[in-house]
């Protein structure tokens, strides 16, 4: 699931085309949007582990996909198979790097987006 010592993966080319997709004004609502559903959706994985399903994960990795979260989209997928198999999620190895991720493109986003 890669190295917690190395940032993530983004994929700055898939946020700039986000960007372009849907205009430099609403670009700061959209984002913000996706941030506040995926931090939602993480904090009830937190709450109640058990709702590490398929479909949560399913949601977290599309949305991670839009914002070119690559290794937190790669977490999501391999967390969704796990919970196909009747594994237990790590939620809080998931939840670290959606925050690291959030850092790293910290930069790449308007400054009322965080």
């Amino acid at each position: 699931m890669g190295n917690p010592r190395e940032a993530p993966v983004i994929d700055r080319e898939r946020l700039q085309e986000l960007r372009h997709e849907i205009g430099e004004e609403d670009f700061a609502e959209v984002v913000t949007m996706f941030l506040d559903e995926m931090r939602a959706s993480l904090q009830d994985l937190r709450n109640t582990p058990a709702m590490a399903g398929q479909d949560a994960l399913h949601g977290l990795r599309g949305s991670a996909l839009n914002l070119g979260f690559t290794d937190f989209a790669d977490a999501c997928t391999k967390a969704e198979h796990r919970a196909a198999a009747g594994q237990p999620v790590d939620v809080v190895y998931l939840d670290w790097l959606f925050s690291e991720s959030v850092s790293s493109v910290r930069t790449d986003l308007p400054a009322t987006v965080a």
